[in-house]
C-alpha cells in the first residue's frame, strides 16, 4: 500500500518542520494586529487550513446576520472545554467581520492592563481616542449608546475575559473594585448591544472552572455568567465527532479519498480477520471512523483528545495538533500506509518532551530504561521475536503503544492485548507475534505493569525493578562462586581430569592423564607457563596432556548470574511485601533462568587451546546445537575428535607408515611418551588407545614385537600369516627394551631364528634372592628351595627360574630399580611387586587420589 504521506499530503509547514507550539496556538490579539503565524493572521491561509464545523458555520451566520441588521443574537458566548477552539472561532469572526465591512474591537484579557477599562479600550479602538467612555466607574448606557451607534456595525470580541477580571479585582475604585465596575459595564453592554442594530458582542468563557485556581475567581466567573446570561446565547463551535476533520484540515493540504478508502478497507479487513477490532463496534462503523481520521487510526485521536486531553493543562486542539505534527514530520521518510499509536517515536526528544510535560519528568528515565536505551528491555527484545521480524521493531511498537495508552487526567488508563495488537500489528508483523512480544516485555521491563488484563507504564518499579536493584548489589565473590558451580554442573568429569578456577602450577599433576583446565579468562602467558612448568621452575614432562577451556565475552552471562543471585536474595528477604502474583513470577523466573544459565555457560565457554610446538592452537567449540544434551567436556571431546586433535581409536597403519616406514625399530615406551611429551602430537585418551592399535597391527602382520638384549633384538611376536594357527600376542610392557620392528626387519629375524615364542618348561622351582643394604653397598645371597630344604648355590651357577626379591629402597633410586624390573620383564612372564612403606604418613584422601587412582588409570590391580 502507498505511504500515507503520498495519500494525505502534509502542509508545507509540517514538511519543513515548522512545528513550534506558536504555529498551533491561536492568538486573537496577534492576529488582529497582523502579527504571528500566517495560519492565523492571514485570512486566506487561515480559512484554507480551517475546517468549518457545523457550530462555526452557525456562529458565522448568526454574527453576519446581526451585523447586517437582519436581527440575530446580540451577545454571544462561545463555550468550550479548555483548548476546545473558542479562540479559533473568534479569529474566524474577526476576519469575516472585515469582509462584512464591520468595525472590530478586540479585547484580550491576558493583554489588557488591569488599570485600563473595557469601556475606554472599546472607544479608543473605534475612534482612536477616549472622549465619552472615560473614568474608572462604568460609564452608563447613554454614553455607551452614543459611541456604539456612531460606529455600527461593530463586532466586539472579548477573549480570556476572566484573566482581565482577576486583575481588575485588585484595583480599588472608590468603595468597590474595577472588577465590580466591569460586571456593571457588562450588564450595560449586553443591554445596549441588544438595542442597537448592527452591534454584536462575543465573549469566551470556559464550560467549567478548570482554568481557575481560586475560590474568588470562581465567584467572579459565576457572577459574570449570571450577568451575561440575561441576554446571551451560548454556542459550542466544536462537536467531538468533528475533531478528526479539524485535525486533518489543519495538518494536510489534500487527501486522496479514493486511495485512503482502499488502504482503510484493506486494513479493516485485516483487523477483522485477526479478530482485533474494538469490542462492541461493527466492522462497518469502525471503517467509517477510520475513513474520517485517516491517515490516523481512530484510536490516535481518541487517546490524544480524550485521555491526554483530560489533563487540565493540556490544550486539546493545539496540543493534539502539535503532537501529531511532530509524528507526521518524523515519518516523512517512512513507508507506513497509516499512522498508529505505535508510531509515536519516544526516542524523538522533541515529541518525548511534549508528552513528558503532562506525565512528569520522571518518565524520562522510565522511557529510556524500558523503551529507547540501547540496553533497554524493549530494544533487546526486538531481535528475539524471530528472524522474519528482526527489522520491524515489534517490541518497540508495542511498548510505544502501551505508553500512549497509559495516561489520562482521569481514571482511565492502560491498553488491552487487543488494543496493542491493533496498533502495533500490520501486514508485515502479524498480530499473533504481539502476544509473544508482550510476554517477553512483561518479564523484562522495569516499569511495565499488567493488571486487570491491561498493560500500562507507571513511575513505580515493578518486581523487575526490585530484581534490578538486587542485581546491582551482587558481589564479585558470589558471581565467581556461582560461575564455578555452573561449570561443575556442566562438566561431567568422565572424559578428562578437570581443574576449574585458578590452580597453582604444582597442583596440576604431571601425569599421563588428559587434563581439562578451565580458566577464568584467556591468558596465553599463564597457559604456556602451565604447559612448560610445574611451578618452582620444575619443567613439565608430559606437556601434551593439557587442554585449556576459556570463556569468550562474559557480559550477558554475568547479567544472568546477577539476576539468578538477585532472585535468590529476594526469596530470602522477608522484609519485601510481595503479592502472590509476584511470588509466583519469582518461582517461574528461578526455573527459567536456571536453564538459561546452563545454556549461557555453553555459549560463553567455547574457546579451546591445546599446546603446539610453537605455542597454542585455538579452536572454537561453537554454540550447542538446539536440543543437544551434552556436558561441556563431552562437547569438547567430540569437537577435538572431529578435528583430529584428539584420538580415542588409532589405526595401526598410522604407526606403520608414520614411524616404521623409514625406521626398522621403535621403542614402545618412546612411542607412548612421544604422545605425552610432544605438543602437537594427537592427544590420546589413554595408553589403551595406543595398546589396541599396536595389538591390532601385530595381529595383522603390519609390524612385529621384539625385546632388546645384549646380543641384539629378540623377536617376541610376528604374524607372518604363513601358519593357520594364530598365537597369543604377549602383554605389552611399554618398557625401554620393548620394540616394534618394521615388517622387513621382522622377516629378516624370522628367517634367521625360526620360532618366536619360547614355552616355559622349568617346572615348579623357586629361587629366593635376599637383598640387604649393608651401608657400604648391596649384597646378594641366593638360595635354591625344594620341598626338602634349602641349598646355597654359588653366584652365576644354575638356572634361576623363580625370584623373590625383598629390599629397602633408598631415596633417589626408584629409576634404577625400574630398569631392573624392566629387565626382569624380558625374562619372566609374571612379576609380582610388594610395596611396604613406613616412617611417615599420608591421608586416606591422598592414598585414593594419588596412589589408588594412578594404579586404576594404569590398569594395574592391587591385591588385597
Amino acid at each position: 500500500m502507498k505511504p500515507f504521506h503520498t495519500v494525505a499530503i502534509p502542509h508545507e509547514d509540517i514538511k519543513k518542520g515548522a512545528l513550534e507550539m506558536s504555529v498551533f496556538a491561536a492568538d486573537l490579539w496577534s492576529a488582529s494586529r497582523g502579527e504571528g503565524p500566517q495560519e492565523y493572521s492571514n485570512p486566506d491561509v487561515f480559512f484554507r487550513k480551517t475546517y468549518e464545523t457545523d457550530g462555526l458555520k452557525e456562529l458565522l451566520e448568526t454574527v453576519q446576520k446581526r451585523l447586517e441588521g437582519r436581527g440575530g443574537d446580540s451577545v454571544l458566548q462561545v463555550q468550550t472545554p479548555f483548548g476546545g477552539g473558542k479562540t479559533h472561532s473568534m479569529i474566524a469572526l474577526y476576519h469575516k467581520a472585515g469582509e462584512w465591512n464591520a468595525k472590530r474591537v478586540v479585547l484580550v484579557g491576558t493583554v489588557l492592563d488591569g488599570e485600563k477599562t473595557l469601556w475606554g479600550e472599546i472607544e479608543r479602538q473605534l475612534t482612536g481616542e477616549i472622549k465619552y467612555l472615560t473614568g474608572m466607574v462604568s460609564p452608563g448606557r447613554e454614553a455607551l449608546n452614543k459611541v456604539l451607534t456612531a460606529n455600527s456595525p461593530v463586532l466586539i470580541l472579548m477573549d480570556e475575559l476572566m484573566e482581565y477580571m482577576t486583575k481588575a479585582s485588585g484595583v480599588k475604585v472608590e468603595d468597590t473594585t474595577l472588577a465590580e465596575q466591569t460586571l456593571a459595564f457588562m450588564q450595560e453592554l449586553s443591554e445596549e448591544a441588544s438595542s442597537i442594530s448592527g452591534v454584536c458582542a462575543l465573549v469566551t468563557l470556559q464550560s467549567s472552572f478548570i482554568e481557575q485556581s481560586s475560590e474568588a475567581a470562581e465567584r467572579l466567573l459565576s457572577k459574570l455568567k449570571k450577568t451575561l446570561g440575561r441576554k446571551e446565547k451560548v454556542y459550542a463551535p466544536v462537536k467531538d465527532s468533528e475533531v478528526t476533520k479539524i485535525i486533518r484540515k489543519r495538518l494536510f493540504s489534500n487527501i486522496n479519498e479514493r486511495a485512503a478508502e482502499e488502504i482503510v478497507s484493506n486494513l479493516v479487513d485485516y483487523f477483522a480477520n485477526q479478530s482485533i477490532l474494538p469490542a462492541g463496534i461493527e466492522k462497518s462503523d469502525y471503517r467509517n471512523r477510520f475513513l474520517d481520521s485517516y491517515p490516523f487510526t481512530p484510536e490516535v485521536i481518541d487517546v490524544l483528545y480524550h485521555r491526554w486531553g483530560s489533563y487540565p493543562e493540556f490544550q486539546r486542539t493545539r496540543g493534539v495538533l502539535r503532537i501529531l505534527a511532530l509524528v507526521i514530520h518524523s515519518m516523512l521518510n517512512n513507508s507506513n500506509s497509516y499512522i498508529s499509536l505505535s508510531d509515536f517515536d519516544l526516542d524523538n526528544q522533541e515529541l518525548r518532551q511534549e508528552l513528558i510535560k503532562f506525565t512528569g519528568s520522571e518518565f524520562n528515565s522510565v522511557i529510556a530504561s524500558d523503551i529507547t536505551a540501547d540496553d533497554s528491555g524493549t530494544v533487546r527484545t526486538n531481535p528475539e521475536l524471530g528472524r522474519a521480524y528482526q527489522n520491524l521493531n515489534i517490541a518497540t511498537r508495542a511498548a510505544q503503544t502501551i505508553f500512549m495508552y497509559s495516561f489520562s487526567g482521569g481514571r482511565e488508563h492502560g491498553a488491552t492485548l487487543t488494543d496493542i495488537k491493533r496498533q502495533a500489528a500490520a501486514y508485515d508483523n502479524p498480530a499473533e507475534v504481539i502476544s509473544d512480544c508482550l510476554e517477553r516485555l512483561k518479564n523484562r521491563l522495569f516499569y511495565l505493569q499488567n493488571t486487570d488484563d491491561k498493560y500500562f507504564f507507571s513511575n513505580k518499579p515493578n518486581l523487575n525493578r526490585i530484581i534490578h536493584t538486587k542485581m546491582e548489589n551482587v558481589s564479585s565473590e558470589s558471581l565467581k562462586e556461582l560461575e564455578e558451580e555452573l561449570l561443575k554442573r556442566n562438566i561431567s568429569g568422565k572424559r578428562f581430569k578437570t581443574f576449574i578456577g585458578e590452580q597453582s602450577y604444582k597442583d596440576i599433576p604431571d601425569n599421563y592423564d588428559l587434563k581439562l583446565l578451565v580458566l577464568e579468562s584467556v591468558d596465553k602467558q599463564t597457559m604456556l607457563e602451565i604447559v612448560n612448568s610445574r611451578g618452582n621452575s620444575t619443567p613439565r614432562v608430559n606437556r601434551n596432556t593439557i587442554i585449556f577451556l576459556c570463556p569468550g565475552e562474559k557480559t550477558n552471562l554475568e547479567k544472568q548470574m546477577r539476576r539468578k543471585l538477585a532472585i535468590d536474595a529476594i526469596e530470602r528477604d522477608d522484609s519485601l511485601e510481595l503479592g502472590e502474583t509476584d511470588r509466583k513470577k519469582l518461582k517461574e523466573d528461578v526455573k527459567r533462568i536456571s536453564g538459561e544459565l546452563d545454556d549461557a555457560i555453553h555459549r560463553v565457554y567455547r574457546e579451546i587451546y591445546i599446546p603446539m610446538k610453537d605455542g597454542l592452537l585455538k579452536t572454537d567449540l561453537g554454540v550447542p546445537t538446539y536440543g543437544e544434551n551434552k556436558t561441556l567436556d563431552e562437547r569438547i571431546f567430540d569437537h577435538l575428535k572431529s578435528e583430529s586433535k584428539l584420538v580415542d581409536k588409532l589405526s595401526p597403519m598410522v604407526i606403520s607408515i608414520k614411524y616404521l616406514e623409514k625406521n626398522e625399530n621403535l621403542h614402545t615406551e618412546q612411542l607412548w611418551k612421544s604422545h605425552l611429551q610432544t605438543p602437537g602430537e594427537p592427544l590420546l585418551m589413554n595408553r589403551g588407545v595406543l595398546e589396541e592399535a599396536i595389538i591390532e597391527g601385530l595381529k595383522n602382520g603390519l609390524f612385529g614385537l621384539a625385546v632388546e638384549t645384549d646380543r641384539g633384538f629378540k623377536l617376541m611376536y610376528f604374524n607372518d600369516r604363513k601358519s593357520a594357527q594364530e598365537t597369543t600376542v604377549p602383554e605389552l610392557q611399554f618398557s625401554s627394551v620393548e620394540l616394534l620392528l618394521s615388517l622387513a626387519k621382522c622377516k629378516e629375524l624370522a628367517e634367521r631364528e625360526p620360532g618366536t615364542i619360547y614355552p616355559n618348561d622349568s617346572g615348579d622351582k623357586k629361587v629366593d634372592i635376599a637383598v640387604k643394604d649393608t651401608g657400604a653397598g648391596t649384597s646378594f645371597g641366593t638360595s635354591h628351595t625344594t620341598s626338602g630344604g634349602t641349598t646355597v648355590l654359588p653366584h652365576g651357577k644354575g638356572a634361576i627360574e623363580s625370584l623373590h626379591l625383598s629390599f629397602k629402597l633408598p631415596k633417589g633410586k626408584s629409576s634404577d630399580v625400574m630398569r631392573i624390573v624392566n629387565y626382569l620383564h624380558e625374562k619372566y612372564q609374571d612379576i609380582q611387586l610388594t610395596i611396604s612403606a613406613s616412617e611417615g604418613s599420608i591421608t586416606q584422601q591422598e592414598f585414593e587420589n594419588k596412589i589408588q587412582e594412578a594404579f586404576e588409570q594404569a590398569g594395574i590391580e592391587i591385591n588385597d
